[in-house]
């Protein structure tokens, strides 16, 4: 089987690579996001509802195919998502509903990061910054407005409403001019 990348697909492993589980292939957490990883494998029909395992703690299924290319993806992150298109928006993305919060100061912190998503980060033009396990976003309406679409866990957060300028005192979209082909 021949597994290839897509965009939400790339969303999934964002979202698994932080909270994977060590047998099968799946998510440790609430049941909240335990729904949002078997609603987006049953989607991509990786698996069907019948293979799924789950309890209050974790969810997973067995699929060694998908498992092994998960593994790939997340071993060579830095190449795969080292351009400001689609692909990384979803992975990022996954990461940011998986394990990212807004604290209250605005800054979006990523919590269990390490070097390469530092790296990932500062490759793709929002640079970084980790303190004790934690990153801290360097540009955070920049990092909201390239994941804003494709953000499910924390789409209806209000700090998106600052990013597309639905807030009093927020800077307004300005849509493109029409060019003429």
């Amino acid at each position: 089987m021949k597994i290839k990348l897509s965009p939400e697909l790339s969303y999934l492993i964002g979202f698994w690579r932080k909270r994977k589980t060590y047998e099968g292939l799946g998510i440790l957490g609430s049941t909240d996001l335990q729904e949002i990883f078997i609603k987006e494998a049953l989607d991509k029909k990786i698996i069907t509802t019948d293979k799924i395992i789950q309890d209050d703690k974790k969810a997973f299924f067995h699929h060694t195919a998908y498992k092994k290319f998960f593994l790939e993806v997340e071993y060579d992150q830095l190449e795969r998502f080292k351009y400001l298109n689609e692909y990384a928006a979803n992975y990022l993305a996954g990461l940011f509903d998986s394990v990212a919060e807004v604290d209250e100061k605005g800054r979006i912190v990523v919590i269990k990061s390490n070097q390469q998503d530092e790296m990932l980060l500062i490759r793709l033009g929002f640079g970084a910054l980790r303190t004790k396990g934690k990153l801290i976003v360097g540009k955070p309406i920049a990092f909201l407005t390239f994941i804003k679409k494709y953000v499910k866990r924390h789409k209806d957060h209000k700090i998106f409403e600052y990013v597309s300028g639905k807030k009093k005192g927020a800077k307004k979209d300005v849509a493109p001019k029409n060019e003429k082909n």
